[in-house]
């Protein structure tokens, strides 16, 4: 087994137990590969679907595919909302920006819960220094005061030491 394929095997793992530990908020709709390499996850918090007449509407459910190249973890994930989402940090082609600098320190379960910050305006990961949207941006800029939008929390990390 290469080390790639064991560390899969050990996020799928880690990512299913914070799934189970989520109450319903983090859901693995489809996983592709054995180990999977692709992942479709659903959210259930609040986060912004568009703005109308300079007002949020928000929507409670929300889709995201994460797929890990052949080069992963040396290489970032590509993440993809399958759902629509209002946000600086998320390009108008659905693409997720995690960033220019990616770790590989950093694991799919601790992705996972990115995300769903980043669908909250969670303000320890929100970035408007280099906008992926920029009216997003700008809204968000103009309106702080209204994050996060959901009182929702995600585990902020998984401890291998504590998986099965």
């Amino acid at each position: 087994m290469s080390v790639r394929e064991k560390r899969l095997r050990n996020e799928h793992q880690a990512l299913l137990e914070l799934v189970g530990n989520a109450g319903g908020s983090i859901i693995i709709t489809s996983a592709t590969g054995n180990p999977p390499y692709q992942y479709v996850i659903d959210y259930r918090c609040r986060g912004i679907e568009k703005l109308k007449e300079k007002k949020p509407v928000f929507r409670s459910n929300h889709r995201v595919e994460i797929s890990l190249s052949n080069q992963y973890p040396r290489e970032q994930p590509s993440v993809k909302f399958l759902t629509p989402i209002f946000h600086p940090n998320v390009y108008s082609n659905k693409d997720v920006c995690l960033g220019s600098y990616w770790t590989m320190a950093e694991t799919v379960p601790q992705l996972v819960i990115r995300i769903g910050k980043i669908i909250q305006y969670s303000k320890d990961v929100l970035n408007l220094n280099s906008p992926a949207n920029s009216k997003a941006e700008s809204w968000a800029a103009k309106n702080m005061s209204l994050f996060p939008v959901d009182s929702q929390t995600f585990k902020s990390q998984i401890i291998w030491g504590d998986i099965k």
